[in-house]
């Protein structure tokens, strides 16, 4: 600016006065020079005002801090430790602007519900923060009610606090977090327990970025995403929601809920482009109040162009005589989705469910694989179930590619295909049964498998009615190429571990680890297709991150072979 001012104003004077200057008297030219200076410095001194007048209010703008301490005093400014408030009550009192920051002295436990709406400025460069002051974080106790409550309040970060409710049977009957139409909201580092309903619950949100979450003893989930989209056939209410590194365990149901499932890990809906990566679920469900469908570990439904990886789901349960209870599901609606490098073990229902419950969207054009499920469907589901309920809605289309599914479990199964629908094709999979392949009562029609490897536990060479695996395929077309038996009836030769060691999902990203891999005698190593022949796109790694192929072909199931 001052520039710009120097060379407009030398530009008139040479241009106006120049020749008039030099041919008057130099007392003339002197006047003129001085009053040039004279014009710059006044012009300077009001550009620098301007400047610090701004900087000195965004500065303080941006570091506006306000103290609470269970000691302050709500009469004080809060602008200090030593003026701290003291009440939940009072911060819900003041309109905040963006860059402002609250901050709860640690290892203290307030009482109330913290509220923000759109009276709450923040942008993008100046967030709204609430954390807690010192190493240990504060405790919001939100009673009988929720913790904290966010109503169009955007650029909005809570992080390194704790959320406690009375208890799910105790007196609370709502959310821990409940944050509606609210934008770039970021949540870290928060332990949340005790509330009814969800222990998070975002609903109509964009850009939303969830981590290091742990909630448990909660009711209905610990982690819940909604919208209002279930019967639009095109519209989502979220999108873009990032959810990471979280945990969510002892969720176990929601007593007022009588008429539909509860006790999720991680379930989201109504959302168009997400990831759910890093994180665990695990015994949830245990104490749903319906006998009907039930709640699994990690899940997403009416969702699009979603990513679920690398994260651990076990020990998730159902109602004793309800359904569900499974480590991972794509349910009603779920479209261009992946289910990649995750595990599930010990689950009382399937460890991947693909299921459509009469969504209006269409469930089609989804990918699963690099996963492995051990000893999933204590109830007789398997590694892995499909169905369709008789309320409708469509499901087609799904690529099954280079899983590892083993069920040790008495009389286990690896499929329950409920009904049989379109699409749904079986590559490089290990399929490991105890038994029977399919649950009971099933049957195979429109699936199609190829270039897999199976092996019953119980000595039987049998299969599905067939004397053996390749009387099978010649009689149904399946593991068959151009007139060619593709399939393998061999033992995988894996390596079996405890499971009560995989329980970190930084695991399922440590090319070290060698759970269920094939050993150096197993006939999967190099026995894959190569699937980008076929036009498909099976990814670069395995569960454990290891490159692929690293020997001369694919190897089949979720673990490459890399040496003894």
């Amino acid at each position: 600016m001052l520039l710009s001012f120097l060379k407009n104003r030398l530009r008139k004077f040479r241009i106006n006065s120049w020749d008039h200057v030099m041919s008057s008297t130099p007392s003339l030219a002197c006047r003129y020079f001085i009053s040039l200076i004279h014009s710059a410095m006044f012009t300077l001194m009001l550009i620098l005002f301007q400047v610090s007048s701004c900087d000195s209010s965004k500065s303080d703008h941006q570091r506006t801090i306000y103290y609470i301490h269970p000691n302050g005093n709500d009469n004080h400014s809060g602008a200090s430790p030593e003026h701290a408030w003291r009440s939940i009550a009072k911060i819900n009192s003041v309109h905040f602007q963006p860059g402002d920051q609250i901050l709860f002295e640690g290892g203290f436990t307030y009482p109330g519900t913290l509220v923000f709406d759109s009276s709450d400025g923040a942008a993008a460069e100046n967030r709204l923060l609430v954390t807690s002051r010192g190493q240990e974080p504060a405790c919001i106790n939100g009673g009988d009610d929720g913790a904290l409550v966010a109503d169009g309040c955007n650029y909005l970060t809570i992080k390194k606090l704790q959320f406690e409710g009375n208890g799910r049977q105790d007196g609370n009957s709502t959310e821990g977090a409940f944050l509606t139409r609210s934008h770039f909201v970021e949540m870290d580092s928060i332990e949340i327990w005790g509330f009814q309903h969800s222990g998070l619950r975002l609903h109509i949100c964009d850009h939303a970025r969830i981590t290091n979450i742990t909630a448990h003893d909660n009711g209905f989930a610990g982690i819940h995403v909604t919208g209002t989209t279930v019967w639009d056939t095109t519209r989502y209410d979220n999108h873009d929601i990032y959810i990471g590194s979280c945990a969510t365990f002892n969720n176990p149901g929601d007593p007022s809920v009588t008429d539909n499932h509860s006790g999720s890990g991680i379930v989201v809906s109504s959302t168009d482009g997400g990831m759910i990566e890093y994180c665990q679920a695990f015994n949830n469900g245990w104490d749903m109040q319906w006998n009907g469908n039930g709640p699994v570990g990690i899940w997403i439904w009416d969702s699009s162009n979603f990513i679920i990886q690398h994260n651990i789901s076990h020990d998730n349960k159902s109602a004793p005589d309800a359904a569900d209870g499974g480590g991972f599901d794509f349910d009603g609606g779920v479209s261009n989705s992946t289910l990649q490098y995750n595990l599930s073990y010990n689950n009382q229902g399937p460890g991947i469910g693909l299921f459509e419950f009469g969504a209006a969207k269409v469930w089609q054009n989804n990918i699963v694989r690099y996963n492995i499920s051990i000893d999933d469907g204590k109830n007789g589901q398997g590694s892995l179930a499909v169905w369709r309920g008789e309320a409708g809605g469509t499901i087609r289309n799904c690529e099954i590619d280079h899983n590892t599914f083993y069920n040790r479990n008495p009389q286990g199964p690896n499929l329950c295909i409920q009904n049989n629908w379109s699409g749904f094709i079986f590559r490089n999979n290990v399929f490991v049964y105890n038994g029977p392949f399919l649950m009971a009562g099933n049957k195979l029609q429109d699936e199609k498998f190829i270039n897999n490897c199976y092996w019953n536990l119980a000595g039987n060479a049998e299969f599905l009615n067939y004397p053996d695996l390749n009387s099978w395929a010649k009689a149904t077309g399946n593991e068959m190429q151009q007139g060619r038996f593709v399939g393998i009836y061999a033992d995988p030769n894996i390596m079996q571990q405890e499971l009560a060691s995989l329980t970190s999902p930084l695991l399922l990203r440590d090319q070290t680890q060698r759970f269920f891999a094939p050993n150096r005698f197993s006939p999967l190593i190099d026995a894959g297709l190569d699937l980008s022949l076929a036009g498909l796109n099976a990814g670069k790694y395995d569960i454990y991150g290891k490159q692929v192929p690293l020997g001369e072909g694919y190897d089949i199931g979720a673990v490459e072979y890399s040496g003894d």
